[in-house]
């Protein structure tokens, strides 16, 4: 099997057009995974302070998730051919991170993490197809809010955040629209960037309604 080749020898390559379509897709797939990697570490502590969002592992890997959602809302806008393959090859790295990190942090066997990983797989994609539909809705906020509540401000066991009248507590109600309202505004900002910027992996992030520091 031919070993992959160096850092130094791959950039050469790029420089000098070898690369195909698909390995340029794929190399900015690489390219936008760090970033939303990086932006989603930075909002995560501030998403727990000011939105309530609960504190565990499955939850930075659900607004990692939500990060990925939000740039293919953006990727949508262009022709599919055009990130077919960089989408493939982030959501790609999301997944491979997340098998890292329960078999290195978590100690789990493959057999315990294959299972979690398509767990979590299932639910992200049906949150997000949800999420398409409120997008849609006369009042997007709200039908998002209801998503995230759903989805998101769960405890260990899927089970939702209730109060002694089995309610959603008021923390969580408004957790979820501010979670809303930073989708929203992250969503409107990537709309606004250049074509060439974004099949490039190359994103900017708005103002957040979230206090930050």
């Amino acid at each position: 099997m031919q070993s992959e080749k160096p850092a130094w020898q791959v950039a050469l390559l790029r420089l000098g057009g070898v690369f195909s379509e698909e390995q340029w897709q794929a190399a900015a797939g690489s390219d936008m995974y760090v970033n939303i990697a990086n932006q989603s570490s930075v909002q995560h502590p501030l998403l727990v302070r000011d939105a309530h969002v609960p504190e565990r592992y499955y939850t930075q890997l659900q607004m990692r998730g939500l990060h990925c959602w939000i740039a293919h809302v953006r990727l949508r806008q262009e022709p599919s051919e055009t990130f077919k393959t960089m989408y493939r090859e982030m959501m790609e790295k999301v997944w491979q991170q997340a098998e890292l990190d329960l078999t290195r942090e978590f100690e789990m066997g493959y057999v315990q993490m294959a299972k979690h990983i398509k767990a979590a797989q299932f639910a992200w994609h049906g949150m997000c197809k949800s999420l398409d539909v409120a997008l849609e809705a006369d009042l997007p906020r709200e039908e998002m809010g209801k998503v995230l509540l759903r989805n998101v401000y769960v405890d260990e066991d899927g089970e939702p955040l209730v109060d002694e009248n089995g309610e959603p507590t008021e923390d969580t109600v408004a957790g979820s629209l501010l979670l809303a309202d930073y989708l929203l505004a992250q969503r409107a900002h990537l709309l606004q960037l250049p074509a060439e910027d974004v099949l490039k992996g190359r994103l900017t992030w708005g103002e957040s309604p979230v206090p930050q520091g």
